[in-house]
Parts: structure tokens; sequence; C-alpha cells
């Protein structure tokens, strides 16, 4: 594994599992779906951009 590719892992990870939390949020209180709904598009291209930084290093 090369040098600082295992921060993108933790990154892109935290940032799933903030999306997960954020939809598991609207579906106890669908009232703050705005809110909500930034955190999820916020947490989905932070992922995705650290998916494409890996794989990108990985080559």
């Amino acid at each position: 594994m090369k040098k600082g590719l295992i921060l993108h892992y933790i990154v892109g990870l935290a940032a799933a599992i903030l999306v997960l939390a954020a939809a598991f949020y609207i579906n106890k209180n669908p009232k703050n779906l705005l809110s909500a709904g930034i955190i999820i598009l916020a947490g989905s291209l932070v992922a995705y951009s650290q998916f494409l930084i890996i794989k990108g290093k990985k080559k």
C-alpha cells in the first residue's frame, strides 16, 4: 500500500458512514429533510472523490 493511502481510505469510510447516518436520521425525523439532504450530498461527494484519489494512486 502506498504511503498516505490509508488516510484516504479512512476519510472515504467516514464519509460513507456519515451518509448512512444522515439517511437514518431522515427516516427517523423527516421534518429535517433539507439539512440531512445537504449532508448526504456533501458526504457522497467526499466519498466519491476519495474513491477517485485511491483509484488514481493505485495505478
